[in-house]
């Protein structure tokens, strides 16, 4: 089985509770704050952790974050390929979340996310090569070498491009990616990208025409977040469908379901690999979509993410109920 690296973004995110988002000139006391652990490839990692795999992340973190490191390492994230730049500063998030509607307003400091490199990337690549797995996110500078480096190497590449700024096609050597996730809204952005409009595609027809813009991917997954997932995968000359239906749950926080959904996929792609293809495929995305559906109901990134343990006793539970 292949090893995987995460080349990814960490956050310390800073959480402010108020009555209402603050406005221009306005002063405001917040009822709550709190700070945790955060970022796409932080809460990716630490997924694919808890979903039994070994992953190695690869990056560089401020010397504000050793705590995040600390607390990745105690996850089983393998940290040894990240470094700590004690004269920088993480990056990070401060986040306003109204007590009345909810609603959120973000500010983003990028710290030592916009300091990647394709030349910090050559030595971390020189530990992987083909039969190898990288997956990467779009919140740290210089993805699209990183990405064009993993590909020389033979490395399998899956991609998640959130956020998706605009441009990405070109930042990004997508005819290198073996398999796409996005959210529903994402894959509208790219096509809108790919074809210079709007599309009125949605689901399933929008993952096609996607895929066959892509024609050198091997799956694209698009996530709908209350509908479930769908999904277009090819191998050798068959090309199959697949509609994996939302699992209804009360909703506390969904924050880190897409990063479950990603770390859990690909974690179980990975292990089951002597699987006929398609079979594997169907699983994995049963798998991810049902891990996902735990995190919503619990509050917080990481913390939210649930162990393959939970994962299958709570799958057993259900199983038997029907």
């Amino acid at each position: 089985m292949g090893k995987i690296l995460n080349y990814g973004s960490t956050n310390i995110d800073e959480f402010f509770s108020v009555p209402h988002i603050c406005k221009s000139g306005e002063t405001l006391s917040s009822t709550n704050y709190f700070v945790r652990a955060g970022g796409k490839g932080a809460n990716q990692s630490v997924a694919l952790a808890k979903a039994g795999s070994q992953v190695f992340h690869a990056g560089r973190m401020g010397g504000d974050a050793k705590w995040v490191r600390d607390t990745m390492v105690e996850y089983g994230v393998d940290m040894s390929l990240t470094e700590i730049a004690e004269d920088q500063k993480n990056g990070r998030a401060f986040i306003q979340v109204s007590e009345e509607t909810r609603d959120n307003c973000i500010v983003l400091f990028p710290g030592t996310n916009a300091t990647y490199t394709g030349d910090d990337a050559v030595k971390v690549l020189e530990h992987f090569g083909p039969g190898d797995w990288i997956i990467q996110q779009n919140e740290i500078s210089g993805g699209g070498d990183i990405m064009r480096l993993a590909a020389e190497k033979g490395l399998s590449i899956i991609f998640n491009p959130a956020p998706l700024t605009k441009g990405i096609i070109n930042d990004f050597p997508f005819n290198k990616i073996d398999i796409l996730v996005v959210n529903e809204h994402e894959a509208a952005d790219l096509y809108k990208e790919l074809q210079g409009s709007d599309s009125n595609l949605e689901g399933l027809e929008l993952a096609t025409a996607l895929f066959k813009h892509f024609d050198q991917m091997q799956g694209l997954v698009v996530t709908l977040g209350g509908e479930g997932v769908v999904a277009k995968f090819r191998y050798q000359d068959k090309v199959r469908d697949f509609k994996v239906p939302s699992i209804k749950v009360k909703v506390k926080d969904t924050t880190a379901a897409g990063d479950t959904f990603v770390g859990y996929f690909l974690s179980t792609f990975v292990s089951a690999e002597n699987e006929d293809f398609f079979v594997r495929v169907q699983h994995s995305l049963e798998q991810a979509n049902f891990a996902a559906s735990l995190a919503v109901q619990r509050e917080g990134s990481m913390i939210s993410v649930p162990t393959l343990e939970q994962v299958e006793h709570h799958w057993t539970s259900i199983t038997k109920k029907n």
